[in-house]
């Protein structure tokens, strides 16, 4: 660890990873202003497309474009590990448990935590506005798309998926029952330490 990065003032935010992963096919396989997202699609939806639908399926998406990638197709490729940063595991990604974070925030409070940080690290609460935060023009929030995309789910599925971001779900107090009246949140509302 360099002398540098002990002298910053290290936080992290945290998400439910059920709605993490909605949020990431949603912006990263979905339409956005009627385009495909290519990167995502070169690089990680072409092979999840190989493994849903086959070489022939493959064959026809890079033709057409379309059928773009279902959400169940989605499922299928983390299951089997077409993994970018945006869908893994946050313990992976972050190491919660190996770094000194002086401040652990969470998506799902996250005007409170910002506010919270705001007032730490002494920043007005002009410069940045999490209010503003949108759905970024989509219908239906996260959540709820969640919800109604996990409810058609097989339980193996879900169980495999639970299994796969377990860490996740351990270290930050998620539940996996999304019909559960209090998901997405976390058990805890805030995991702080005073550095």
């Amino acid at each position: 660890q360099s002398a540098h990065y002990g002298r910053d003032y290290k936080f992290a935010f945290f998400r439910h990873p059920f709605t993490r992963m909605v949020s990431a096919w949603r912006n990263k396989f979905q339409l956005n202003h009627n385009r495909i997202n290519k990167y995502f699609y070169q690089n990680f939806g072409h092979k999840i497309i190989e493994i849903a639908r086959g070489s022939r399926g493959l064959r026809d998406f890079m033709v057409n474009n379309e059928p773009l990638i279902s959400f169940d197709e989605f499922v299928v490729g983390v299951r089997h590990r077409v993994i970018d940063r945006h869908w893994m595991p946050q313990t992976e990604i972050c190491q919660p448990c190996d770094v000194d974070y002086q401040f652990v925030g969470f998506f799902e409070y996250l005007n409170d935590d910002i506010a919270y940080l705001y007032n730490e690290l002494g920043i007005r609460d002009e410069v940045i506005q999490p209010d503003r935060i949108s759905e970024a023009g989509h219908y239906m929030s996260t959540t709820e798309l969640t919800i109604e995309l996990f409810n058609k789910l097989s339980q193996s599925d879900i169980d495999e998926l639970y299994h796969f971001y377990e860490k996740d779900f351990l270290t930050f107090g998620y539940g996996k029952d999304v019909n559960d009246p209090n998901f997405p949140f976390p058990k805890v509302q805030l995991l702080r330490r005073n550095g």
